[in-house]
């Protein structure tokens, strides 16, 4: 496909021009999303060092590289910065990457992007190429039958000794528990305010759902049920840190699967200091400082286990991690597919799976508690694939998780919520069809009992979409974390006499929202990562092990 016929505009947004078939890739590559994988690569990256891998091989650092699925391209560039003796191909279905006559001379030079559909052509690469496989979330394009003969491909295009390094996360559609959402919009007669605030705005505004259903479990199911049913048509597992290991090992020697992150969501941001009724020259809320103007967050009765005590089980099916503070109280083993405490889309109609849960308790503090201990970080219930547990668990930082702010939490959220404004036009051909073949469905999750024309029909599912990000954005509070990075609090419009009474009205919902919450709304994860490690030579593994353990 041509460079001016690879992507097509679906209703504004930036999509590859391959059928579902072919790409199932359902994720736009308008400028905003591109930036939050960007911004999400460093993120990451600082988890680690700024290491390009996660773990330093006998033949550290690889001569000839393949960045398969490189998106952008930041993870091709940095690891080139890193490595100033070894050549990348960065391979990917379209032509995102940054331009090579940006970058240094010397950095440009060893990069070269290449284009192709790996899921329905063999890597254009000779067999033996490569000394090290490097993939990241490529699982939102994969479907479940196709990953056999991707690793087969990479297996293939791998030199002896040469390793893969795979990093993959859930599809997990963030929700928003009603307590959050309700009060918002409580005594308002105007039936809730609507905002098109961005991220940077102090006080974004949740608006209230299209179609108010009380029996379902939270307000925006009908948006949830959608996102999911896009993955599902296209064969695509939701849970792949389960699923890959499965289909991962037959085709390398031997493999290494460290522990799940898991990123639960943040807690509650405090809120932006109330502005006084303005004259027309005043556009601030004032002075802002975190420590004294914003009203503290009351904590919450712990009604079970502090995180503290947990440790993570020496059963059998779990990775013992001996730098936890093993000498205090052990919890039962932690399950390997748990489920939402928040209910979700699962429990209206059972053609979907409960959403992945969290492993590990938290006391409901106020946010100014930023520093999370790393047990409520890592779910290990997943046993390592290799003889030495400690090779497992080498590879996860748990000195650098260990010091994670709260507001780690807010940027994992912020990402979950950029995927599903990613797939928002594969949500609208799901809902196009939906409304001809499950048509009852929809009417259970809020949708209009009538069919409606297309175009009223977009109308109205733009409107869920509104309502969906004005209340993430909310959720997410942008605002707290620049502010805690030092930048001022962001501008705000003149407010007359009766705007301030409605925000004030808010600012108490709000109050009164955060009274409501249960520690376990602070358990539901956004995001659970795992990284799979595969060596083309059983040998290239022991050698490895030695050189672990000479290094500790």
């Amino acid at each position: 496909m041509s460079a001016q016929n690879q992507f097509v505009d679906k209703h504004g947004h930036k999509h590859h021009n391959y059928p579902p078939g072919k790409a199932p890739y359902p994720i736009s590559y308008d400028r905003d999303i591109l930036d939050s994988d960007a911004t999400d690569h460093h993120l990451w990256r600082s988890l680690f060092d700024g290491r390009p891998t996660m773990m330093v091989t006998p033949n550290y650092p690889p001569r000839r590289v393949l960045d398969l699925g490189c998106g952008v391209g930041m993870w091709t560039i940095d690891a080139a910065r890193k490595w100033p003796d070894t050549t990348f191909v960065g391979f990917d279905i379209v032509n995102v990457q940054f331009p090579l006559g940006h970058l240094e001379p010397h950095v440009a030079r060893r990069i070269n992007w290449e284009h192709g559909n790996f899921l329905s052509t063999k890597l254009p690469f000779e067999d033996d190429t490569f000394d090290h496989v490097h993939i990241m979330h490529v699982s939102k394009g994969v479907p479940e039958h196709k990953w056999s003969s991707l690793f087969e491909e990479v297996r293939r295009v791998m030199q002896p000794d040469g390793f893969v390094e795979i990093t993959e996360e859930d599809i997990i559609f963030p929700v928003l528990p009603r307590w959050f959402t309700e009060p918002l919009r409580a005594n308002d007669p105007s039936g809730g305010v609507r905002s098109n605030s961005s991220d940077s705005s102090p006080l974004a505004l949740p608006s209230p759902p299209l179609t108010p259903v009380e029996k379902v479990p939270h307000e925006h199911v009908l948006l949830e049920y959608l996102f999911n049913s896009v993955f599902e048509s296209r064969f695509i597992n939701m849970k792949p840190t389960v699923v890959v290991l499965g289909y991962f090992t037959p085709f390398f020697s031997r493999c290494l699967s460290a522990p799940s992150l898991n990123f639960s969501v943040p807690f509650l941001a405090p809120l932006p200091p109330l502005p006084e009724a303005t004259r027309p020259t005043t556009q601030y809320f004032g002075n802002f400082d975190p420590t004294s103007s914003i009203p503290d967050v009351p904590s919450y009765p712990n009604t079970r286990p502090s995180p503290y005590s947990r440790t993570v089980s020496r059963s059998s099916s779990s990775l013992s991690l001996p730098s936890l503070d093993c000498s205090r109280s052990r919890s039962p083993p932690i399950p390997d597919d748990t489920g939402s405490r928040t209910p979700t889309v699962a429990s209206v109609h059972n053609r979907l799976s409960s959403s992945p849960a969290t492993s590990n308790e938290r006391t409901v503090n106020s946010p100014q508690s930023s520093v999370t201990r790393v047990a409520s970080w890592i779910t290990s219930s997943e046993t390592p694939t290799l003889d030495n547990a400690l090779l497992a668990q080498s590879i996860v930082p748990v000195e650098t998780l260990s010091k994670l702010g709260e507001r780690t939490r807010a940027m994992n959220l912020y990402h979950s919520f950029m995927v599903v404004l990613g797939c928002r036009e594969a949500m609208w051909e799901e809902l196009k069809m939906l409304q001809r073949s499950r048509r009852n469905v929809l009417i259970e999750l809020g949708w209009e009992s009538r069919l409606l024309e297309d175009r009223e029909a977009r109308v109205r599912f733009d409107e869920l979409f509104e309502h969906f990000e004005s209340d993430m954005r909310a959720r997410i509070s942008m605002w707290y974390s620049m502010t805690e990075l030092g930048y001022p609090l962001p501008k705000r419009e003149p407010l007359h006499k009766a705007e301030l009474l409605e925000e004030e009205r808010i600012r108490k919902a709000i109050l009164d929202a955060r009274a409501q919450a249960r520690e376990e709304d602070f358990d539901v994860p956004c995001r659970v990562i795992r990284v799979f490690i595969g060596f083309k030579e059983a040998d290239s593994v022991d050698a490895l092990e030695k050189s672990l353990t000479s290094e500790r």
